[in-house]
């Protein structure tokens, strides 16, 4: 079978998934007039002539959460979309400005609903084994609290207490640091080492992130339900409980926007007051899953990323 065929079954077989589950596939634009904000994401910025309005900014989507927040608030239904998302200051093997992304938001249920679906998922494209580069894992989930995968991998759990807390214990784990860096910095530092173990014993689930570190997450007591999924090292989706609270998104991407000197999205903000009390939603990195069903060593031997 040629990787055109492969490409086109893998991605019906996503597709049936979602609509066997109950879920509405949408579109939503990729040219939008505000940003994602996001602190470790930078959008593509174009200008385009607009018809009686002149020389107007506009951005390339991150990713389609805000557009799909926005039809969450207008019909109440649980919704996924497969679409490409644009990023700047991304290169190499497993990273580009353009990318294909699932994004999906599940209406009445948490995080921990996201990752059970997740795991099916993996099993329906994989099948009870996950094969690369020689490896063989169960596609039977691992799944650890990430207080718990610090002390697994690393043999520490980063203390947010204090910048002074957290370079000590970096200094411990042998972790490489900047004295000048930033207790966000210093935790990714942290972070970015634990994730080379990640996923070695089957697909993980890293769960429950420092406030800190929630983005649009619910938190409670201190702690965010958000989880990253994990397979060979490769960081394969990232999801969460979403806030709904429009006076926390505020203050969240306030602050985000001021760090990056970005606009915020008003009508973002404002439609938090009609999204369903509980739901959930995930993106997941489809040229990376399908490096791994391939058996490719980069993202850039998928066809459509050689035209």
């Amino acid at each position: 079978m040629d990787q055109l065929r492969e490409v086109e079954e893998f991605l019906d077989r996503v597709r049936s998934f979602f609509k066997g589950r109950g879920y509405a596939e949408v579109i939503t634009p990729y040219l939008l007039p505000y940003p994602n904000l996001d602190d470790n994401v930078y959008p593509i910025v174009c200008e385009a002539s607009v018809p009686g309005l002149g020389r107007r900014r506009l951005f390339l989507h991150t990713s389609p959460e805000y557009p799909m927040k926005k039809l969450l608030a207008r019909f109440g239904r649980s919704i996924f979309q497969i679409c490409h998302a644009f990023r700047d200051r991304e290169g190499g093997r497993l990273h580009d400005l353009e990318f294909l992304m699932l994004e999906y938001y599940k209406v009445g249920e948490d995080y921990r609903y996201l990752m059970e679906e997740l795991s099916l998922l993996l099993k329906e494209l994989f099948g009870p084994f996950v094969r690369y580069g020689g490896r063989e894992v169960p596609a039977e989930p691992l799944m650890l609290r990430l207080e718990e995968a610090f002390k697994r991998y690393l043999g520490f759990v980063p203390d947010l207490s204090s910048e002074k807390a957290l370079k000590k214990g970096l200094e411990a784990a042998g972790i490489h640091f900047e004295p000048e860096e930033d207790l966000e910095t210093l935790f990714w530092r942290a972070y970015v080492e634990l994730e080379k173990h990640l996923g070695f014993e089957g697909p993980t689930f890293v769960y429950d992130f420092p406030e800190p570190f929630g983005a649009l997450a619910r938190c409670r007591g201190g702690v965010c339900e958000r989880f990253e999924l994990y397979l060979f090292g490769l960081e394969l989706a990232n999801g969460y409980t979403e806030v709904n609270d429009p006076f926390e998104v505020r203050r969240r991407l306030e602050r985000v926007s001021r760090k990056l000197n970005l606009p915020l999205d008003e009508e973002f903000v404002r439609i938090h007051e009609k999204l369903p009390p509980l739901y959930a939603g995930v993106s997941v990195g489809l040229d990376r899953l399908l490096l791994l069903k391939l058996g490719l060593k980069s993202i850039h031997e998928l066809y459509y990323r050689r035209l």
